[in-house]
């Protein structure tokens, strides 16, 4: 049974409860973070707590605990599961207030949320390439916070999986920005191109491990905007995230990217991830 951590008390996730109060729930009003375990260990604990502190700046909330608590906290997070692979959720809204008002509260009581939940995915992976549709990207233009109002991207996560694909990529103003919960690379003409870091996309802990792997391997990467055209005739296409580490693209509207396998700079990019995650 998942363990959770809700406000101080440590308890099987069903029977963690809520207030119909809590702003979370009225208004999504809070940020959130998923940390992959591996053999134990939080991956790229500092980045993500890091992440989550600009979330919270962002949404003017202040910090509810100093880094080192976080740290602490996390950390016993997993002990307590006795997960060895696994992903851990946090998630901090601003709190039960006593009626439902778009106005903040004046002194905020946040209410701390954190899961551990066994990933067997993250250790033993069968790799089947995914296939993705070109959508609008209707979302708000404060995509670099990592917020739990998460129903734009779950409109077009669905309306994807019901094109007959696994997910979107998102274009706005004629640019990509990324994939509905992933960020997104192409190869073209030998060059990694990852759309740069803005205020329309998550800024990943994945994504930028990539980036610091490719260059220190002499792999060629761009942080450059990205249009719809160059990726319809990119060689790979791939997506990164916490929970997926990264993973190729074999198709894209319909169409066969490469030759429909696993593409060789890709590959290169697991085996450097791999060995990076250290196991």
């Amino acid at each position: 049974m998942p363990i959770a951590y809700l406000n101080g008390e440590w308890l099987p996730v069903e029977e963690a409860k809520v207030s119909v109060l809590d702003r979370g729930f009225l208004f999504g009003d809070g940020v959130y973070e998923v940390i992959p375990v591996y053999n134990g260990k939080l991956f790229c604990l500092e980045r993500h707590v890091a992440r989550l502190k600009a979330s919270l700046t962002e949404i003017r909330l202040s910090e509810p605990v100093a880094d080192v608590v976080w740290v602490d906290l996390l950390t016993e997070a997993v002990e307590k599961s006795g997960e060895s692979m696994a992903a851990l959720y946090i998630q901090v809204t601003r709190g039960a207030d006593s009626m439902r008002s778009f106005v903040y509260p004046a002194d905020p009581t946040p209410t701390i949320f954190i899961m551990v939940s066994p990933a067997p995915q993250l250790a033993h992976r069968e790799i089947k390439p995914l296939q993705l549709v070109t959508l609008e990207d209707f979302r708000w233009d404060k995509g670099h916070i990592k917020t739990i109002s998460l129903i734009a991207a779950g409109m077009l996560k669905n309306e994807a999986i019901a094109a007959g694909a696994n997910d979107a990529v998102l274009v706005k103003d004629g640019e990509v920005t990324e994939a509905t919960s992933s960020n997104l690379f192409a190869v073209i003409d030998g060059v990694i191109v990852t759309p740069p870091k803005s205020t329309r996309l998550l800024h990943g802990i994945t994504r930028d491990v990539v980036v610091e792997l490719a260059k220190a391997n002499g792999l060629p990467i761009e942080e450059r905007v990205l249009l719809p055209e160059e990726l319809a005739r990119a060689n790979e296409v791939f997506i990164s995230s916490s929970t997926m580490e990264t993973w190729p693209v074999d198709r894209l509207d319909g169409k066969i990217i490469g030759n429909g396998e696993p593409g060789l700079v890709w590959q290169k990019i697991d085996e450097l991830f791999q060995a990076h995650k250290g196991l």
